[in-house]
């Protein structure tokens, strides 16, 4: 039976119910507030139908007036835009911002963004980009369950934008400049790659897929292909990023 109600795409990653309860957060606190001011508006509606009375006009200059609107303001600002921000700081420094730079478990992944497909380049046996066992593929992510998946980008032509909607994570790819994500899978499947800043004509046709596989079967899988592609020459010469250290006032 379908949903009645539109839902967000499974989260199979580590960190993003932290997106989802933010989300939920932000739903309830301001569907309550809608529902306070829906009901003055009833009230004010209905309770004054038929009844013949003088209309009262104000320019809300009294202090009274003034009183409330500042009230009203502060609860919003400090009781639903305050605590999602700090809950939200919170959850950037617990993950999204603790990139794997020092762990070894970590799979490193380039991504290069062009006019209107994905590019992905993992290294080979060596563990080095730019050589001949690099696996290049297109349009298509492969990458282990239950590891971390740090990925640096860049783009050929105009911005774009790398989006993962069942991770929860988005980052852009800008032209003369590399960029840097990170998440955690722990569900093997199939999930939607796509770009989130139009980039053009075709940009809906932008779009890849991610597999996510049990590590016996990534383990195969990327034997395999360093070995057809050192078999078939190498890879196009690497795309020359250095590796990122941590960026500049994220916390670590």
């Amino acid at each position: 039976m379908p949903d009645v109600l539109p839902t967000l795409p499974h989260d199979a990653s580590l960190d993003g119910h932290h997106v989802d309860a933010i989300l939920r957060y932000l739903t309830l606190t301001t569907g309550a507030c809608m529902a306070v001011m829906t009901a003055i508006l009833l009230v004010a509606v209905l309770g004054h139908r038929g009844k013949k009375r003088e209309a009262f006009y104000t320019h809300g200059d009294r202090r009274r007036d003034r009183l409330v609107a500042i009230g009203a303001g502060a609860l919003v600002l400090f009781g639903i835009d305050a605590v999602a921000l700090l809950r939200s700081y919170d959850r950037l420094r617990q993950s999204f911002w603790r990139y794997p730079d020092d762990d070894p478990r970590a799979l490193r992944v380039e991504v290069m963004a062009q006019q209107w497909v994905w590019s992905f380049r993992t290294a080979g046996a060596d563990g080095r980009f730019g050589s001949a066992d690099d696996v290049v593929t297109l349009g298509e992510l492969r990458v282990p369950v239950d590891r971390p998946v740090y990925l640096q980008l860049g783009a050929k032509d105009v911005v774009h934008s790398f989006y993962l909607p069942s991770f929860r994570n988005k980052i852009d790819a800008i032209p003369g400049t590399v960029t840097r994500m990170w998440f955690h899978p722990r569900e093997e499947g199939v999930y939607e790659i796509a770009c989130a800043q139009h980039c053009g004509a075709w940009h809906h046709k932008m779009r890849g897929e991610l597999r996510v596989l049990a590590a016996a079967d990534y383990a195969r899988w990327s034997e395999r292909a360093a070995t057809d592609a050192a078999l078939a020459g190498g890879a196009e010469p690497g795309w020359g990023w250095p590796w990122l250290g941590p960026i500049g006032g994220a916390p670590r």
